[in-house]
């Protein structure tokens, strides 16, 4: 489950939310569409769920962010990683090796699993 409630999310050295009280709550098997123009929240939106925001771009989150009960802000991004995927809009810009067998084990490896499991 996905919960997001009064959630207000402010980048650094800006003066605009990116986000403003966004309250949404959304259950295991809802298909979700994201639409939006450019500069409307998506990616922000989505950056909360897992907490890049605000451990990696900074800002100030306030409100509330629940994913299957755990809160991104709270929890550290190697356990969010277990519940939240993201793949951002040109998907080649995130690939760091050259091979999917390598690419899929650098994954692993961030996430601490033993080379005996993988």
């Amino acid at each position: 489950m996905i919960v997001f409630e009064h959630v207000t999310f402010t980048y650094p050295q800006s003066t605009q939310p990116a986000l403003r009280d966004i309250s949404l709550t959304l259950e295991a098997g809802d298909l979700v569409l994201l639409i939006g123009h450019s500069g409307a929240g998506k990616s922000t939106l989505l950056r909360c769920l897992n907490g890049l925001a605000p451990h990696f771009s900074g800002g100030v989150l306030s409100g509330n962010v629940r994913v299957n009960g755990l809160d991104p802000v709270a929890a550290k991004p190697q356990v969010m990683s277990r519940h939240v995927g993201f793949v951002f809009q040109d998907p080649e810009s995130q690939f760091v090796m050259d091979r999917v067998e390598d690419e899929i084990a650098f994954a692993l490896e961030n996430a601490a699993m033993p080379p005996q499991e993988m």
